[in-house]
């Protein structure tokens, strides 16, 4: 009879032991789902096609008239409130800086890498637009070219970066349209020699078009 009743109160304990084990692997799975759809929650990223126009820059005796040019930058950006998210971004363009102390302009690859704080308002009725706003900084490397960088070395500058503008969603609440001013103001570049030292800022603003998905 005792033995009867030790194994029944074993196969009891076993089972109770089984079930308890399926509750917690299926609660930590239902957690980890939530946990991973909060993460991904208003994450969005983005694209965007700009053109790059910097301000002339004059000082130290020396004049600098950077040209126009194209650029693409890659944003993944997160908003938990209105007034609650970041950005993170990767740009690319190419232009030249025109010295008036040397006969031939200095051409570079720019890279951008930024992060900013983002602010993003409620979507303005019938319109359907979606206005946001962000500060930050981060790193310009410019790069001059093989061919046409006149050996000159590569050199960063530490930017503000602001940027304001509207998403606007199609055919989905996924997709969408932006629509962004982009401005980015620090020192302007001088490759590390004295010829071409202006000792002064300046700004660069990018107006842009691209596109978005949301999470």
């Amino acid at each position: 009879m005792r033995r009867s009743v030790g194994k029944l109160m074993f196969i009891q304990s076993r089972s109770l032991s089984f079930f308890l084990l399926l509750f917690l692997l299926t609660a930590s799975s239902w957690l980890g789902h939530r946990a991973s759809a909060q993460t991904l929650k208003n994450l969005e990223g983005g694209v965007n096609i700009f053109g790059q126009f910097s301000q002339s820059s004059n000082g130290n005796g020396v004049q600098d008239s950077p040209t126009d040019s194209l650029g693409v930058v890659a944003s993944v950006r997160q908003s938990f409130h209105p007034w609650l998210g970041y950005e993170i971004n990767y740009g690319y363009t190419r232009f030249s800086e025109h010295y008036s102390t040397t006969p031939f302009g200095v051409q570079n690859n720019v890279h951008e890498a930024t992060g900013a704080y983002l602010l993003q308002g409620p979507t303005i009725p019938i319109l359907g637009l979606q206005p946001f706003g962000a500060v930050g900084v981060g790193g310009l490397l410019f790069l001059p070219t093989t061919v046409g960088g006149q050996k000159y070395n590569q050199q960063w500058r530490v930017p503000l970066l602001y940027e304001v503008g509207v998403n606007y969603p199609i055919f989905t609440s996924h997709l969408g349209l932006r629509l962004q001013y982009r401005g980015l103001v620090y020192k302007t570049p001088d490759f590390n020699s004295a010829q071409l030292t202006t000792n002064t800022r300046r700004q660069t603003s990018e107006p842009s078009v691209g596109a978005y998905f949301r999470f």
